[in-house]
């Protein structure tokens, strides 16, 4: 009963009632957002929270009040996940793409792959290739923890992780399911960097916009982060420059940025998509060209 009372609490119809109540009664609304900064700003548990919009990620880092995490580079980070994860239905584009590009791509590197949900979590429904190599980079805290889960496991053979992004260079096959938005460098920067272009991009979980990029703060309990929400057109000219080629987009309707007192700001849906560079040979032209197409207005 609770978990609905909630759902509906929070849902796009309940949403819509409160905004338009409190554009009649301004009242209401300053109440609202005080009540709603207070409990936002408060240790919680995982609520996916979203608060303000900012124009930078500076502006947004100096708005986290002083004494809280704003990394997720600490112990209460590296649990209150988990590695267990359910298969959504924004996945099955990715499975689709690992099942095809693994065999000849068993060695990946994932970026803010966490513990390992991924991993674990796509095991269930994928045939992982013997010599799978799932290399997961993130902060140390979190790396350290996944690493001692996979001991646990006993799937150090074909899970480890990392705590350099320069590795990235190393692998053929670039992962990224919700985790681009929290760095300060923005996808192009990220990859600039890098010597050797990653032939194939798997990214999940992207929020995307028609605005000018900007930034709210995100709250999962043990941190308060900047949350980039870049422009869509941006993003993709920017991989255009880089030397990639959208192959395959899709929406993950399961994953939206609510942001309270800015609805025109919110995103609806998060995006996915299949970015391959020029000089990677493509799969097949059955495979590249047929039943999913190269479609850049579904991002």
């Amino acid at each position: 009963m609770k978990q609905a009372v909630k759902a509906m609490l929070l849902s796009p119809t309940m949403k819509n009632f409160v905004d338009k109540v409190e554009a009649a009664v301004p009242l209401v609304r300053k109440w609202h957002r005080f009540e709603y900064e207070q409990h936002f700003m408060r240790v919680a548990a995982w609520e996916r929270l979203f608060s303000g919009v900012y124009p930078s990620f500076a502006a947004a880092n100096a708005a986290i009040p002083a004494g809280r995490n704003n990394s997720y580079d600490n112990p209460d980070s590296a649990t209150f996940l988990g590695h267990k994860s359910s298969i959504r239905s924004s996945d099955y584009p990715v499975l689709f793409w690992l099942e095809r590009l693994l065999p000849q791509n068993p060695r990946l590197f994932d970026f803010g792959g966490y513990l390992g949900i991924s991993y674990y979590s796509f095991q269930k429904l994928l045939d992982y290739p013997a010599n799978l190599q799932w290399t997961i980079y993130d902060v140390p805290a979190i790396a350290n923890a996944g690493a001692k889960l996979a001991e646990e496991k006993d799937a150090r053979r074909q899970l480890s992780f990392t705590t350099s992004l320069e590795r990235a260079q190393e692998f053929p096959l670039f992962l990224s399911f919700g985790s681009l938005q929290f760095p300060e460098s923005t996808f192009a920067e990220i990859f600039r960097k890098l010597p050797t272009p990653t032939p194939h991009v798997l990214i999940n979980k992207l929020p995307f916009t028609d605005r000018e990029t900007f930034y709210t703060l995100h709250n999962m309990g043990p941190a308060l982060t900047p949350y980039r929400i870049a422009n869509r057109d941006e993003f993709l000219q920017s991989a255009y420059e880089l030397g990639y080629e959208l192959v395959d987009s899709w929406d993950n309707p399961e994953f939206g940025c609510y942001i309270p007192f800015h609805p025109d700001h919110s995103v609806r849906a998060f995006s996915g998509m299949y970015l391959r560079h020029n000089s990677a040979a493509p799969l097949s032209r059955d495979i590249s060209h047929g039943s999913i197409s190269s479609d850049s207005s579904a991002v």
